[in-house]
């Protein structure tokens, strides 16, 4: 009925030239009009009973206008179906025009499912970083435990080190005007603690609460960032509080009142704070690894993907944004997501690509022994193994994690130890 020639534009763009025969344009020109005379009235004649060759010579634009768009949309259905192809998003038309013998010719540009040639995936060359956690580490984030649980209380006298303090600042000119626009409010630091600026932390020691104290800072010539070298700054500081920080002794007693059962000593404590961040590091590892596996598949297979599929996976990424982000415009979100939306779904097509070269299939005993792993209810698996639409997307995540492991199974993979002081 229909002949079609197909041009590949990229891996996932087609230019197809379709040609309806001039019969079956008439065909459809009729059709467009018998349906007009049943929805208009001529004068003179009852709705629908109107002569076709006046309703034809009346409305003969609006006729071929709806043709035109029915024959379009007919010639593109069954050219797809003939060259079985997948059409994404929204077509467009490039040229509608009819040929010297009455055919329609059309051009219409589309989007398909992209077609991969897979190129290398085995032997890719990764890092792994391996964190060591010290004993340090552990300290430290013992000593940050500890300053949360600490006693916070008005101080008398003045500021000394170690204090608590909540400050204004305004920053000053070389001449000692204020600088519009520097004014900070509530500010608040640990005294000698360097968190803020250790220099002009302790220059308010002995400045009492209520007094102003004007401070300097002095960035040496060497100073790294070299908009700052050989500069002096000037502030105006006043102290609105001061308070006292009681931090308490790590003993036995204080793991105990942390209220779990599970610690009772402190070596408990420190036991559990290194599993922990031992934890959290190798899973840190582990996001870093599929980064680069993702960043380098994709360079070594460079393929395009269809617009409808990137904007889709797009959609969804604005509107989980935007429940942590509801301040951000719709356009700032879609900007910042944009990337990452088409880096993911050239992902999902190359780990389907990669997974059918490699014959990787999972079944539903697959499926049934990960939801044996995971929940120890007989009934509850036999329920989730009766619903036909949550097995299929269990299949999907297992797909797709058997291909992620495979890909790192055949890698080159060279360990960083990175030592966490």
């Amino acid at each position: 009925m229909v002949k079609t020639e197909i041009k590949k534009i990229s891996s996932s763009k087609r230019e197809l030239t379709i040609t309806l025969p001039k019969e079956k344009v008439d065909e459809i020109r009729d059709e467009q009009a018998l349906r007009l005379r049943k929805e208009i009235q001529v004068p003179g004649f009852r709705k629908g009973k109107a002569p076709l060759g006046m309703v034809k010579r009346r409305y003969q634009s609006l006729i071929e206008a709806y043709a035109l768009e029915n024959a379009v949309e007919q010639s593109l259905g069954m050219a797809a179906e003939k060259e079985n192809i997948d059409i994404l998003g929204t077509p467009e038309a490039k040229e509608v025009n009819f040929d010297d013998e009455g055919n329609l010719v059309m051009q219409i540009e589309i989007e398909t499912f992209p077609e991969i040639e897979l190129k290398k995936y085995k032997g890719i060359e990764l890092t792994r970083d391996k964190y060591v956690v010290t004993d340090k580490l552990v300290e430290d984030n013992i000593n940050q435990l500890l300053k949360e649980r600490a006693e916070i209380s008005p101080a008398e006298g003045p500021v000394a080190e170690g204090n608590l303090v909540k400050v204004d600042m305004q920053e000053l000119d070389e001449s000692g005007v204020p600088v519009v626009g520097r004014k900070y409010s509530d500010v608040e630091f640990k005294v000698g603690e360097g968190r803020f600026d250790k220099d002009i932390e302790l220059q308010l020691v002995g400045v009492k609460k209520g007094e102003t104290k004007r401070v300097e800072k002095v960035y040496p010539e060497d100073f790294p960032q070299k908009e700052f070298a050989g500069k002096k700054e000037l502030y105006d500081i006043t102290v609105k509080e001061i308070f006292d920080e009681k931090i308490p002794e790590l003993n036995d007693e204080f793991v105990q009142e942390l209220g779990d059962e599970t610690l009772s000593t402190v070596e408990d404590l420190k036991k559990r704070i290194r599993e922990n961040l031992e934890l959290q590091y190798k899973k840190e590892s582990e996001n870093r690894l599929e980064d680069e596996l993702i960043q380098t598949l994709l360079a070594e297979n460079d393929f395009d993907v269809p617009a409808a599929m990137v904007n889709n996976y797009l959609d969804s990424l604005v509107r989980s944004a935007r429940q942590q982000y509801p301040q951000a415009s719709e356009e700032d979100l879609r900007n910042a997501y944009q990337a990452n939306a088409e880096t993911m779904v050239k992902w999902y097509y190359l780990l389907q690509k990669i997974g059918e070269a490699e014959n990787i299939e999972i079944t539903d005993e697959d499926v049934r022994k990960m939801l044996e792993e995971k929940i120890d209810n007989e009934e509850e698996i036999k329920k989730i193994m009766g619903l036909p639409h949550q097995v299929a997307r269990l299949k999907e995540d297992l797909f797709f994690e058997k291909v992620r492991n495979f890909l790192l199974e055949n890698a080159k993979i060279t360990e960083n130890e990175i030592v966490l002081d």
